[in-house]
């Protein structure tokens, strides 16, 4: 429904064929369980994302400098919460996919009240079931021990039995995907035919391996950071490759400056990595509107 051409004369010319391969070769050779280590929370400011744009004719800023306004409730048994838009409709909906430190990170639920702001409903599960990295972190964690606990089946469950709740409890009938770090992997994956999703955003995503990008079926935005080791220029060029092979309606914003996990946390002193946080808001708000709220 929403595949289209993107570059023509790349197909034509068919060198995309090669890439694919090195791209699903590479991809297989990087282990999303325990190749990755979480982005530091050096300048994390607890709930001090942007304040606004100036001019924003369309939408404001991120909210800050106040305290979270949704709600925590139990849906079937996993703790998740709740973001309204103004007129408390339910029926388009975004399922935010937390970065590892998940529900307890401000940062996330001040994110997840400024797209509801936008007039999205917003639900973010818990993906750890109580167990999300601390945010303040003892030195001697043992990051390994909790991968192992939260391994992609695991987490794959809690976002399908959201999901299910978002429609039959909740009243969704459109459902967008916003995932930053850790969750950025499960907005591609429910993003594939059948799974649930019909529009995605992930910015700094950890872990996407070659099959997920190919499996897309809906319009996915991506915004990366320049300095992100966990997509580096290869990963990049190798996912861009794979959704052009697939013909895939997609968007990929690369922001110099920027570090993994910049659009939840970063240094908002510099200008660079503050426009680059403010403007992954927008680019997901914007890709929203477009695919989501007017899916004609």
């Amino acid at each position: 429904m929403y595949k289209r051409s993107l570059l023509k004369a790349f197909v034509v010319f068919n060198p995309l064929l090669g890439l694919i391969s090195l791209a699903s070769a590479h991809f297989r050779d990087y282990d999303p369980e325990y190749d990755h280590d979480p982005a530091p929370l050096k300048y994390e400011h607890p709930g001090d994302l942007f304040h606004s744009v100036a001019g924003a004719c369309c939408t404001s800023g991120v909210l800050t400098g106040v305290n979270s306004t949704g709600e925590i409730r139990s849906i079937n048994g996993i703790n998740t919460y709740l973001a309204y838009p103004a007129d408390k409709k339910t029926d388009t909906a975004i399922l935010y996919l937390s970065d590892i430190y998940g529900i307890p990170l401000i940062n996330n639920r001040l994110l997840g009240d400024s797209i509801a702001s936008a007039g999205y409903f917003v639900v973010m599960p818990d993906l750890f079931a109580g167990d999300p990295i601390p945010v303040v972190t003892d030195p001697s964690f043992n990051m390994t021990a909790w991968r192992e606990r939260h391994t992609t089946d695991m987490v794959d469950a809690i976002v399908k039995t959201t999901i299910s709740s978002m429609r039959a409890e909740l009243g969704a009938k459109t459902i967008g995907g916003t995932g930053y770090c850790f969750g950025g992997k499960y907005i591609v994956r429910f993003l594939a035919s059948g799974k649930g999703l019909n529009v995605g955003f992930t910015a700094h995503p950890a872990g996407v391996v070659a099959e997920e990008w190919q499996a897309i079926s809906g319009p996915l935005s991506i915004g990366f950071g320049e300095l992100d080791g966990s997509n580096n220029s290869t990963q990049r060029a190798a996912a861009e490759a794979i959704l052009q092979g697939e013909n895939a309606t997609y968007q990929t914003t690369l922001y110099s400056g920027a570090e993994h996990g910049f659009a939840l946390r970063t240094n908002l002193t510099d200008k660079q990595k503050r426009f680059a946080q403010e403007s992954a808001y927008f680019q997901a708000v914007r890709w929203f509107d477009a695919w989501l709220k007017n899916r004609g």
